[in-house]
Protein backbone atom coordinates (compact mmCIF):
# COMPACT_ATOMS: atom_id res chain seq x y z
CA UNK A 1 0.00 0.00 0.00
CA UNK A 2 1.48 3.15 -1.01
CA UNK A 3 0.51 7.34 -0.76
CA UNK A 4 -0.12 9.38 -4.18
CA UNK A 5 2.55 11.69 -4.77
CA UNK A 6 0.24 13.90 -7.36
CA UNK A 7 -2.20 14.90 -4.31
CA UNK A 8 0.80 15.32 -2.15
CA UNK A 9 1.92 17.61 -4.54
CA UNK A 10 -1.56 19.18 -5.67
CA UNK A 11 -2.05 19.82 -1.75
CA UNK A 12 1.58 21.81 -0.76
CA UNK A 13 1.30 23.97 -4.02
CA UNK A 14 -2.57 24.91 -2.67
CA UNK A 15 -1.00 25.55 0.60
CA UNK A 16 1.65 27.77 -0.69
CA UNK A 17 -0.42 30.14 -2.02
CA UNK A 18 -1.84 30.89 1.23
CA UNK A 19 0.92 34.03 1.89
CA UNK A 20 1.08 37.01 2.75
CA UNK A 21 4.23 37.74 1.05
CA UNK A 22 3.73 36.27 -2.98
CA UNK A 23 6.82 36.03 -4.75
CA UNK A 24 9.08 36.08 -1.31
CA UNK A 25 8.73 32.80 0.28
CA UNK A 26 5.58 31.31 2.58
CA UNK A 27 4.65 34.25 5.50
CA UNK A 28 1.42 32.10 6.92
CA UNK A 29 1.65 33.07 10.35
CA UNK A 30 -0.39 32.30 13.17
CA UNK A 31 -4.07 33.77 13.60
CA UNK A 32 -3.74 35.37 10.26
CA UNK A 33 -6.24 35.47 7.72
CA UNK A 34 -3.72 33.00 5.61
CA UNK A 35 -3.65 30.54 8.39
CA UNK A 36 -7.57 30.51 8.46
CA UNK A 37 -7.67 30.23 4.27
CA UNK A 38 -4.87 27.61 5.09
CA UNK A 39 -6.93 25.52 7.61
CA UNK A 40 -10.40 25.87 5.65
CA UNK A 41 -8.39 24.01 2.79
CA UNK A 42 -7.23 21.31 4.88
CA UNK A 43 -11.08 20.95 6.33
CA UNK A 44 -12.83 20.83 3.00
CA UNK A 45 -10.03 17.93 2.24
CA UNK A 46 -10.41 15.92 5.24
CA UNK A 47 -14.46 16.14 4.81
CA UNK A 48 -14.31 14.41 1.85
CA UNK A 49 -12.88 11.33 4.25
CA UNK A 50 -15.72 10.70 6.06
CA UNK A 51 -14.23 11.92 9.78
CA UNK A 52 -15.18 13.38 12.54
CA UNK A 53 -13.66 17.21 12.01
CA UNK A 54 -13.35 19.19 15.21
CA UNK A 55 -10.84 21.30 16.80
CA UNK A 56 -9.83 21.92 20.66
CA UNK A 57 -9.69 24.66 22.87
CA UNK A 58 -6.53 26.14 21.94
CA UNK A 59 -7.71 26.10 17.99
CA UNK A 60 -5.85 22.81 16.81
CA UNK A 61 -7.66 20.75 13.59
CA UNK A 62 -8.15 17.21 14.25
CA UNK A 63 -9.86 14.56 12.65
CA UNK A 64 -10.93 11.43 14.34
CA UNK A 65 -11.21 7.95 12.91
CA UNK A 66 -12.85 5.65 15.06
CA UNK A 67 -11.74 2.09 16.32
CA UNK A 68 -13.40 -1.49 16.91
CA UNK A 69 -12.08 -0.42 20.29
CA UNK A 70 -13.92 1.88 22.39
CA UNK A 71 -12.39 4.32 24.88
CA UNK A 72 -9.13 3.54 23.74
CA UNK A 73 -5.91 5.27 23.18
CA UNK A 74 -5.38 7.39 20.39
CA UNK A 75 -2.57 7.44 17.56
CA UNK A 76 -1.99 10.39 16.60
CA UNK A 77 -0.03 11.75 13.41
CA UNK A 78 0.79 15.21 12.10
CA UNK A 79 2.07 18.43 12.04
CA UNK A 80 2.04 22.28 11.88
CA UNK A 81 0.93 24.25 8.84
CA UNK A 82 2.67 27.70 10.23
CA UNK A 83 5.37 29.24 8.60
CA UNK A 84 8.39 31.76 9.60
CA UNK A 85 8.08 35.13 7.54
CA UNK A 86 9.26 34.75 4.31
CA UNK A 87 9.94 30.97 5.20
CA UNK A 88 9.68 27.85 2.54
CA UNK A 89 6.88 25.08 0.92
CA UNK A 90 7.69 21.99 2.83
CA UNK A 91 8.70 23.23 6.60
CA UNK A 92 5.66 21.51 8.67
CA UNK A 93 3.06 21.45 5.69
CA UNK A 94 5.16 18.39 4.41
CA UNK A 95 4.34 16.53 7.71
CA UNK A 96 0.87 17.74 7.58
CA UNK A 97 0.22 16.74 3.84
CA UNK A 98 1.72 13.59 4.33
CA UNK A 99 -0.43 12.83 7.43
CA UNK A 100 -3.65 13.92 5.61
CA UNK A 101 -2.81 11.68 2.41
CA UNK A 102 -2.01 8.55 4.66
CA UNK A 103 -6.12 9.47 5.97
CA UNK A 104 -7.30 9.57 2.53
CA UNK A 105 -5.44 6.32 1.87
CA UNK A 106 -6.57 4.59 5.12
CA UNK A 107 -10.25 5.48 3.39
CA UNK A 108 -9.87 4.37 0.25
CA UNK A 109 -8.52 1.15 1.48
CA UNK A 110 -11.56 0.92 4.10
CA UNK A 111 -9.15 -0.10 6.63
CA UNK A 112 -9.81 -1.19 9.77
CA UNK A 113 -8.05 0.30 12.76
CA UNK A 114 -8.39 -1.24 16.65
CA UNK A 115 -7.03 1.93 18.33
CA UNK A 116 -8.54 5.47 17.06
CA UNK A 117 -6.82 7.50 14.76
CA UNK A 118 -6.28 11.36 14.70
CA UNK A 119 -4.90 13.49 11.67
CA UNK A 120 -3.37 16.70 13.64
CA UNK A 121 -3.36 19.50 12.07
CA UNK A 122 -1.03 22.02 14.04
CA UNK A 123 -0.85 26.46 13.29
CA UNK A 124 1.00 27.75 16.01
CA UNK A 125 4.44 26.04 15.94
CA UNK A 126 7.01 28.50 14.90
CA UNK A 127 8.23 30.46 17.68
CA UNK A 128 9.39 32.93 15.56
CA UNK A 129 5.72 34.31 15.50
CA UNK A 130 5.72 35.52 19.18
CA UNK A 131 9.56 35.41 20.09
CA UNK A 132 12.32 32.82 21.38
CA UNK A 133 10.58 29.92 23.51
CA UNK A 134 6.84 30.77 22.89
CA UNK A 135 6.34 28.29 19.83
CA UNK A 136 5.16 24.39 19.79
CA UNK A 137 2.34 25.95 21.43
CA UNK A 138 -0.37 23.46 20.25
CA UNK A 139 1.34 20.62 21.31
CA UNK A 140 1.88 22.46 24.73
CA UNK A 141 -1.81 22.72 25.06
CA UNK A 142 -2.51 18.93 24.42
CA UNK A 143 0.09 18.58 27.55
CA UNK A 144 -1.06 21.38 29.69
CA UNK A 145 2.30 23.49 30.12
CA UNK A 146 0.54 26.34 27.58
CA UNK A 147 -0.27 29.17 30.45
CA UNK A 148 -2.73 32.32 30.17
CA UNK A 149 0.68 34.18 31.33
CA UNK A 150 1.78 33.66 28.52
CA UNK A 151 -1.06 34.30 25.83
CA UNK A 152 -1.59 37.69 27.77
CA UNK A 153 2.60 38.95 27.29
CA UNK A 154 4.22 37.64 24.33
CA UNK A 155 3.64 39.98 21.17
CA UNK A 156 4.05 39.35 17.67
CA UNK A 157 5.46 41.26 15.14
CA UNK A 158 2.84 43.32 14.61
CA UNK A 159 2.34 44.31 18.10
CA UNK A 160 -0.58 42.14 19.43
CA UNK A 161 -0.60 39.50 22.68
CA UNK A 162 -1.21 35.93 21.60
CA UNK A 163 -4.79 36.38 23.22
CA UNK A 164 -5.49 39.14 21.42
CA UNK A 165 -4.50 37.85 18.30
CA UNK A 166 -6.07 34.85 18.79
CA UNK A 167 -9.32 36.66 19.50
CA UNK A 168 -9.26 38.52 16.27
CA UNK A 169 -8.69 35.09 14.20
CA UNK A 170 -12.03 34.02 16.22
CA UNK A 171 -10.70 31.90 18.46
CA UNK A 172 -11.58 32.26 22.83
CA UNK A 173 -8.72 29.70 23.62
CA UNK A 174 -10.10 27.35 26.47
CA UNK A 175 -6.40 25.82 28.01
CA UNK A 176 -8.91 22.81 30.18
CA UNK A 177 -10.38 21.67 27.29
CA UNK A 178 -7.64 21.93 25.18
CA UNK A 179 -5.64 19.31 27.66
CA UNK A 180 -5.61 15.86 27.05
CA UNK A 181 -5.61 13.54 29.90
CA UNK A 182 -2.77 11.19 30.98
CA UNK A 183 -2.77 7.71 29.18
CA UNK A 184 -5.58 8.98 26.53
CA UNK A 185 -2.87 9.02 23.57
CA UNK A 186 -0.98 6.17 22.56
CA UNK A 187 1.39 7.56 20.06
CA UNK A 188 2.28 10.87 18.46
CA UNK A 189 4.22 10.53 14.93
CA UNK A 190 5.02 13.69 13.33
CA UNK A 191 6.83 13.39 9.69
CA UNK A 192 9.10 16.64 9.23
CA UNK A 193 11.69 18.22 6.63
CA UNK A 194 14.96 17.75 7.66
CA UNK A 195 16.13 21.06 8.05
CA UNK A 196 19.78 19.97 7.49
CA UNK A 197 22.11 18.41 4.66
CA UNK A 198 22.62 14.92 6.22
CA UNK A 199 19.88 12.98 4.22
CA UNK A 200 20.70 15.14 1.07
CA UNK A 201 24.35 14.37 1.16
CA UNK A 202 24.55 10.95 2.36
CA UNK A 203 21.68 10.24 -0.39
CA UNK A 204 19.16 8.68 1.90
CA UNK A 205 15.89 8.32 1.66
CA UNK A 206 14.43 8.38 5.23
CA UNK A 207 15.76 9.74 8.46
CA UNK A 208 14.61 7.96 12.07
CA UNK A 209 14.81 10.18 14.68
CA UNK A 210 16.24 8.66 18.14
CA UNK A 211 16.42 11.69 19.51
CA UNK A 212 16.17 15.54 19.37
CA UNK A 213 18.54 17.60 21.55
CA UNK A 214 17.26 20.24 24.30
CA UNK A 215 17.60 23.98 24.25
CA UNK A 216 18.78 26.41 26.13
CA UNK A 217 18.71 30.16 25.67
CA UNK A 218 20.18 33.17 27.60
CA UNK A 219 20.43 37.15 27.16
CA UNK A 220 23.60 38.46 28.20
CA UNK A 221 24.44 42.22 28.87
CA UNK A 222 27.62 44.15 29.31
CA UNK A 223 27.51 47.48 30.58
CA UNK A 224 30.81 49.76 30.26
CA UNK A 225 31.69 53.26 29.02
CA UNK A 226 31.47 55.02 26.29
CA UNK A 227 34.60 56.82 24.92
CA UNK A 228 36.13 58.63 22.01
CA UNK A 229 38.53 56.10 20.35
CA UNK A 230 41.31 58.81 21.43
CA UNK A 231 40.92 57.44 25.08
CA UNK A 232 43.98 56.13 26.81
CA UNK A 233 43.49 51.80 26.49
CA UNK A 234 44.33 51.91 30.40
CA UNK A 235 41.08 54.01 31.46
CA UNK A 236 38.43 52.55 29.12
CA UNK A 237 35.34 50.19 29.99
CA UNK A 238 35.40 48.79 26.85
CA UNK A 239 32.06 46.28 26.90
CA UNK A 240 32.79 44.67 23.62
CA UNK A 241 36.50 43.54 24.97
CA UNK A 242 34.98 42.06 28.25
CA UNK A 243 32.58 39.85 25.76
CA UNK A 244 35.07 39.11 23.92
CA UNK A 245 36.63 37.52 26.87
CA UNK A 246 33.60 36.32 27.88
CA UNK A 247 32.95 34.36 25.22
CA UNK A 248 35.83 32.21 25.12
CA UNK A 249 36.18 31.66 28.49
CA UNK A 250 32.24 30.58 27.95
CA UNK A 251 33.49 28.31 24.55
CA UNK A 252 36.64 27.05 27.00
CA UNK A 253 33.84 25.62 29.66
CA UNK A 254 31.43 24.27 27.03
CA UNK A 255 33.82 22.31 25.22
CA UNK A 256 35.77 20.68 28.90
CA UNK A 257 32.06 19.18 29.51
CA UNK A 258 32.43 17.12 26.63
CA UNK A 259 30.29 15.75 23.55
CA UNK A 260 26.89 15.62 25.26
CA UNK A 261 26.29 19.76 25.15
CA UNK A 262 27.41 22.52 22.47
CA UNK A 263 27.07 26.06 23.50
CA UNK A 264 27.76 29.46 21.86
CA UNK A 265 27.29 33.32 21.64
CA UNK A 266 25.17 33.68 18.10
CA UNK A 267 24.58 37.38 18.56
CA UNK A 268 25.80 40.42 19.68
CA UNK A 269 24.28 43.95 19.81
CA UNK A 270 26.91 46.55 20.38
CA UNK A 271 26.11 50.05 20.99
CA UNK A 272 27.74 52.48 19.88
CA UNK A 273 28.16 50.53 16.87
CA UNK A 274 31.37 52.74 15.61
CA UNK A 275 34.70 52.59 14.91
CA UNK A 276 35.25 55.73 16.56
CA UNK A 277 34.28 55.33 19.77
CA UNK A 278 34.76 52.69 22.35
CA UNK A 279 31.31 50.47 22.92
CA UNK A 280 29.50 50.77 26.03
CA UNK A 281 26.82 48.70 25.78
CA UNK A 282 27.31 44.66 24.30
CA UNK A 283 24.08 42.75 24.48
CA UNK A 284 24.68 39.10 23.49
CA UNK A 285 22.65 35.83 22.58
CA UNK A 286 23.52 32.63 24.17
CA UNK A 287 22.35 28.78 22.54
CA UNK A 288 23.18 25.74 24.29
CA UNK A 289 22.24 22.12 22.75
CA UNK A 290 21.93 19.14 25.23
CA UNK A 291 22.35 15.35 24.30
CA UNK A 292 21.90 13.98 27.62
CA UNK A 293 19.78 14.20 30.24
CA UNK A 294 22.77 13.24 32.48
CA UNK A 295 24.22 16.76 31.42
CA UNK A 296 21.87 18.81 32.39
CA UNK A 297 21.59 16.79 36.01
CA UNK A 298 25.36 17.74 36.49
CA UNK A 299 25.65 20.95 35.11
CA UNK A 300 24.16 24.18 36.33
CA UNK A 301 24.68 26.31 33.59
CA UNK A 302 23.06 29.34 34.62
CA UNK A 303 25.72 29.59 37.81
CA UNK A 304 27.93 29.08 35.08
CA UNK A 305 27.07 31.91 32.89
CA UNK A 306 26.96 33.93 36.35
CA UNK A 307 30.44 33.05 37.60
CA UNK A 308 32.04 33.68 33.82
CA UNK A 309 30.21 37.43 33.86
CA UNK A 310 30.88 37.87 37.27
CA UNK A 311 35.28 37.54 36.75
CA UNK A 312 34.57 39.54 33.65
CA UNK A 313 32.93 42.61 35.31
CA UNK A 314 35.39 42.47 38.00
CA UNK A 315 38.27 42.25 35.33
CA UNK A 316 37.35 45.12 33.35
CA UNK A 317 35.42 47.24 35.95
CA UNK A 318 32.26 47.16 34.37
CA UNK A 319 28.83 45.66 34.87
CA UNK A 320 27.09 42.68 33.65
CA UNK A 321 23.39 40.92 33.14
CA UNK A 322 22.10 37.88 32.74
CA UNK A 323 18.74 37.16 31.33
CA UNK A 324 17.32 33.47 30.99
CA UNK A 325 15.06 33.24 27.97
CA UNK A 326 13.00 30.28 28.62
CA UNK A 327 9.67 28.39 27.62
CA UNK A 328 7.25 28.74 30.81
CA UNK A 329 6.72 25.58 32.93
CA UNK A 330 10.07 24.19 31.52
CA UNK A 331 13.76 23.72 32.62
CA UNK A 332 16.66 25.91 30.95
CA UNK A 333 18.10 24.08 28.85
CA UNK A 334 15.71 21.09 28.25
CA UNK A 335 16.90 18.06 28.58
CA UNK A 336 16.55 16.16 25.19
CA UNK A 337 13.59 14.61 23.81
CA UNK A 338 13.88 10.70 23.80
CA UNK A 339 11.93 8.85 20.92
CA UNK A 340 9.91 5.27 21.39
CA UNK A 341 12.81 3.15 20.43
CA UNK A 342 10.59 0.15 19.38
CA UNK A 343 8.68 1.84 17.17
CA UNK A 344 12.30 3.10 15.66
CA UNK A 345 13.23 -0.70 14.76
CA UNK A 346 9.45 -0.53 13.13
CA UNK A 347 9.99 1.39 10.60
CA UNK A 348 13.60 -0.09 10.05
CA UNK A 349 11.68 -2.86 8.97
CA UNK A 350 9.13 -0.77 7.05
CA UNK A 351 11.81 1.47 5.01
CA UNK A 352 13.49 -2.08 4.15
CA UNK A 353 10.18 -3.57 3.07
CA UNK A 354 9.42 -0.62 0.85
CA UNK A 355 12.94 -0.72 -0.63
CA UNK A 356 13.77 2.89 1.02
CA UNK A 357 17.05 3.89 2.17
CA UNK A 358 17.35 4.65 5.81
CA UNK A 359 20.03 5.85 9.01
CA UNK A 360 19.27 6.84 12.61
CA UNK A 361 19.77 10.56 12.49
CA UNK A 362 19.63 13.01 15.49
CA UNK A 363 20.08 17.13 15.11
CA UNK A 364 18.76 20.41 17.00
CA UNK A 365 15.83 21.71 15.94
CA UNK A 366 12.61 21.89 18.00
CA UNK A 367 9.45 20.36 17.04
CA UNK A 368 6.06 19.17 18.24
CA UNK A 369 7.37 16.36 18.93
CA UNK A 370 9.98 17.54 21.39
CA UNK A 371 6.94 18.40 23.97
CA UNK A 372 5.14 14.83 23.49
CA UNK A 373 8.08 12.80 24.33
CA UNK A 374 7.42 12.97 28.45
CA UNK A 375 3.58 12.65 27.35
CA UNK A 376 3.72 9.69 25.46
CA UNK A 377 5.38 7.19 22.95
CA UNK A 378 6.60 9.56 20.40
CA UNK A 379 8.42 9.33 16.99
CA UNK A 380 9.31 11.15 13.87
CA UNK A 381 10.36 10.67 10.40
CA UNK A 382 12.79 13.35 8.55
CA UNK A 383 12.57 13.49 4.51
CA UNK A 384 16.34 15.09 2.83
CA UNK A 385 15.56 19.00 2.43
CA UNK A 386 17.75 19.83 -0.86
CA UNK A 387 19.94 22.74 -1.60
CA UNK A 388 22.29 22.23 1.03
CA UNK A 389 19.18 21.75 3.74
CA UNK A 390 18.55 25.24 3.93
CA UNK A 391 15.23 26.03 5.54
CA UNK A 392 12.92 29.36 6.77
CA UNK A 393 13.53 30.45 3.52
CA UNK A 394 11.95 30.64 0.48
CA UNK A 395 15.14 27.93 -1.12
CA UNK A 396 13.80 25.95 0.83
CA UNK A 397 13.28 22.67 -1.00
CA UNK A 398 12.10 18.97 -0.24
CA UNK A 399 11.51 17.16 -3.79
CA UNK A 400 7.61 15.62 -3.82
CA UNK A 401 8.85 12.06 -4.48
CA UNK A 402 10.83 11.99 -1.12
CA UNK A 403 7.36 13.29 0.88
CA UNK A 404 5.70 10.57 -0.93
CA UNK A 405 8.57 8.18 0.37
CA UNK A 406 8.10 9.79 3.98
CA UNK A 407 4.05 8.98 3.68
CA UNK A 408 4.47 5.99 2.83
CA UNK A 409 7.08 4.91 6.23
CA UNK A 410 4.09 7.00 7.64
CA UNK A 411 1.40 5.11 6.38
CA UNK A 412 2.21 1.67 7.31
CA UNK A 413 3.66 2.65 10.92
CA UNK A 414 0.08 4.26 11.64
CA UNK A 415 -1.83 0.47 10.40
CA UNK A 416 0.81 -1.14 12.80
CA UNK A 417 0.38 1.30 15.60
CA UNK A 418 -3.64 0.99 15.06
CA UNK A 419 -3.85 -2.59 15.57
CA UNK A 420 -3.98 -4.18 18.83
CA UNK A 421 -1.75 -6.52 19.51
CA UNK A 422 -2.18 -10.07 19.83
CA UNK A 423 -1.69 -11.81 23.30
Amino acid sequence: MRTNKARIQHDLEILATYTSTPGHGVTRSSYSKEDKMAKEYLKEEMQKLGIQIYEDGFGTLFGRKEGKLKDAPVVIFGSHYDSVVNGGAFDGAAGSVAALEVMRVLHECGFENDYPLELILMNAEEGATFGPCTGVSNSRAMVGTMTMEELETVKNRFGQTKLEAMKEYGLIPNLESARRAPGSIKNFVEMHVEQGPVLDRENIEIGLIKYLAGIGRYTIRFHGQTADSTAPMAERKDALVAAACFITMFDEQIRALGPDVTGMVGKLDITPNSNQFVPELVEGKIEIRTFSKECIEKTDFRKMIQDILDHVAQKYGISCDLEEIRRINYPNPTGPSVMCWENVRKMEAICDELGYSHCIINNGTGHDSMIMTDFTDTNMIYVPSRNGGVSHCPEEWTEYEDVKKGADVLLHLIMELSREEEK
